[in-house]
């Protein structure tokens, strides 16, 4: 009648999740299953899928369950909190399965899709969930427009993605009767419109000036250890000095939840030891002598400090 410690075990190795099919496969009858069941050996998560007690929140139970019973993504809200984005309100667990049909699992909203591809997916904390990317063009269909234009912008400012490839995903995935996508369209096509740089460019006229005065090359896009993967690139970064330099090009970075980020950001450099400077497209093109200095003033102050103060003897 199967090993019940091998059945736990199959359990915990897989998010502490097991199908009926699962134990059947390792030898434990339906009926045992069950009764294991009402004993609270397992906790019911679904139709044939169970649980070990205290292994995860609800929430995670029933993404995971869902993941392991229909072959699901996790998408829209829960795949927007699984990557950090926001603003998102409280919601109940959701999925994507790539089939048509009925496909209904207690405790979660299934979305169906034909054109969820494997380029997409990726895998966060052990679960297949849509990609950045992927999740901003699903969010489009679930959010209102002023909140999917909040979470755009912030996506935006953390850099989790680029306006072009945002872009380039919606026009891939719209046709006739696709809900939300006329509202990214409108959310794209209003950023796209405003006077801005692309980060890369700014960055590189950066770098120009940075050789042109003599300073050091500073490593570029460094994924600074002290942040979460969402927020962990910098644009510039002199690695012995712990010295950062932010390159803020487009216009959505005065815009209120971008500057909260901005400001999250820094103060875990700060806290990590680093300095950050920031730097504007207009400090750059028009104050270039300015941005210049105050970069070698970081260097030359930080050099100082990582000596130490000198003994007296």
């Amino acid at each position: 009648m199967g090993d019940i410690r091998e059945v736990i075990s199959h359990a915990r190795a897989n998010g502490g999740i097991l199908t009926v099919q699962e134990a059947a496969a390792l030898g434990m009858s339906k009926a045992t299953f069950y009764r294991r069941v009402n004993e609270g050996v397992f906790v019911r998560v679904g139709d044939g899928v169970v649980a070990l007690p205290g292994t995860a929140t609800r929430s995670d139970i029933a993404l995971r369950a869902a993941n392991r019973a229909l072959g699901a993504v996790v998408s829209h809200q829960s795949a927007a909190k699984a990557h950090g984005l926001g603003p998102i309100a409280d919601h109940t667990p959701s999925v994507t399965v790539t089939h048509r049909g009925s496909n209904r699992f207690e405790g979660v909203v299934v979305h169906q899709s034909t054109d969820l591809l494997p380029a997409h997916v990726e895998d966060v904390n052990g679960l297949r969930t849509t990609n950045v990317v992927r999740t901003t063009v699903d969010l489009a269909q679930v959010l209102r427009p002023n909140r999917l234009a909040r979470v755009v912008d912030n996506a935006l400012a953390s850099r989790a993605i680029e306006l072009e490839e945002l872009a380039s995903m919606q026009q891939a995935l719209t046709r006739r009767g696709k809900p939300g996508m006329r509202n990214l369209r409108t959310v794209i096509e209003s950023r796209a419109g405003q006077p801005a740089l692309k980060t890369s460019e700014l960055e590189a006229e950066l770098i120009d000036l940075i050789d042109r005065v003599g300073l050091p090359e500073p490593v570029r896009e460094f994924h600074a250890p002290w942040l979460k993967p969402i927020d962990g690139r910098v644009d510039l970064a002199y690695i012995d000095s712990r010295v950062i330099i932010e390159a803020d090009g487009r216009r959505w970075h005065t815009l209120f939840d971008a500057f909260e980020i901005d400001r999250r950001r820094d103060n875990a450099a700060q806290l990590a030891g680093w300095v950050v400077l920031r730097f504007t497209w207009r400090m750059i093109r028009e104050e270039p002598s300015s941005v210049a200095g105050t970069i070698r003033s970081a260097l030359e102050a930080r050099k100082v400090h990582s000596a130490g103060p000198q003994s007296h003897i």
